[in-house]
């Protein structure tokens, strides 16, 4: 009986060690110990967040909206440093690593590295027209950047689309001035549980402390658009240095212990590979866009009806919306683009979904 019993009690301890790190399987996501994008989190230090090595693992992220699979999406991140990100509580979380800043102890080639403008730069500041059919789905292109200025883009770690095999949409904005209209932008993006970046300049950061907590918390990146919105091609690597560092330190100095920036847009779209690259020194990803339209000038705005055709009209898989937040156009007609862009199959993410 003694052996018989001891039998039983290993087995007992085989069963309670396997069911102990099956349930141990799921770690708690460090996020889940924060709030809005982990400002309050234990996980910053000297305004960084601290992001676990993620090498070789994968996280499940489940989106609220996937119209096209109805499925968990899978994200990897081999890079410790990179953006996690993950759907909670009606608003998406993020863990945002500190930027890889180690390409800035060889900027001295900067000084070496054309201005040259890309051949196929468009005279507009919008980077592709295309043409959607509601009824069938199809996409035409009607004009587009080169395969080597994509190539460019993607060299220097750049956005230019989203992913194009998958029915998937990222929503932009551009922040310079407030006008009363980003509350209620902010408003319908919680409404639709929609993800959003936003990109302000330096009179924005030091003015909106309010909204931009609300961008935060609500679930929404925030962007590097420099101090003063000048033309990058125009600017030396110091002073190139000095309006997205400027930017951040401001970003900062109003949330001391707020996510380090990662995205940069520049301003008027003004883009070739010595910007391209020298962001990507300063580890940040250049996001430009495949879709803008004459949104910015608040007397002369289109009406709603206006914006949401041309919105509509542009939709294509990885399609980067740059929208103004100051545009009333866009207050009457985010919420109707939204819905209907999620009718056609599409999936709205928020831009660190993109590899």
């Amino acid at each position: 009986m003694p052996n018989k019993t001891c039998f039983v009690l290993l087995l007992f301890l085989i069963a309670s060690t396997f069911l102990f790190c099956s349930c141990s399987q799921k770690v708690p996501h460090s996020s889940d110990i924060s709030t809005g994008i982990a400002r309050d989190s234990a996980l910053v230090e000297n305004d960084k967040i601290n992001v676990p090595d993620t090498a070789d693992t994968t996280e499940t992220t489940e989106s609220p909206h996937n119209q096209e699979t109805d499925t968990d999406s899978t994200v990897s991140h081999p890079d410790p440093g990179a953006i996690d990100w993950h759907f909670e509580n009606g608003k998406y979380v993020y863990e945002i690593g500190p930027r890889d800043e180690s390409g800035l102890q060889t900027i001295d080639e900067m000084q070496s590295t054309p201005k040259t403008p890309y051949e196929d730069q468009p005279d507009d500041w919008y980077f592709g027209k295309t043409s959607y059919d509601e009824a069938t789905g199809t996409v035409t292109y009607v004009w587009d950047r080169s395969q080597a200025t994509i190539d460019s883009v993607h060299k220097y770690n750049g956005i230019y689309r989203g992913d194009e095999t998958k029915k998937t949409a990222y929503i932009t904005f551009d922040c310079g001035y407030e006008y009363g209209t980003t509350s209620q932008l902010l408003d319908i993006l919680k409404e639709k549980q929609c993800p959003a970046i936003f990109f302000p300049t330096g009179y924005y950061v030091q003015t909106q402390h309010d909204l931009l907590a609300r961008m935060l918390d609500e679930g929404h990146l925030i962007g590097n658009h420099t101090v003063n919105h000048l033309r990058a091609t125009d600017l030396s690597v110091d002073e190139f240095l000095e309006e997205v560092n400027g930017l951040e330190k401001l970003f900062l100095e109003q949330f001391p212990d707020g996510p380090k920036m990662r995205y940069y847009r520049p301003p008027s779209g003004t883009c070739n590979e010595w910007v391209l690259k020298l962001a990507d020194k300063m580890g940040y990803k250049t996001v430009l866009w495949s879709f803008a339209y004459y949104d910015y000038d608040t007397a002369n705005q289109p009406t709603p009806q206006e914006a949401l055709q041309k919105a509509k009209d542009a939709l294509h898989p990885g399609i980067v919306y740059l929208l103004h937040a100051e545009s009333t156009a866009n207050v009457g007609m985010l919420g109707d683009l939204i819905d209907w862009i999620r009718a056609q199959g599409y999936e709205i993410l928020p831009v660190c979904a993109i590899e």
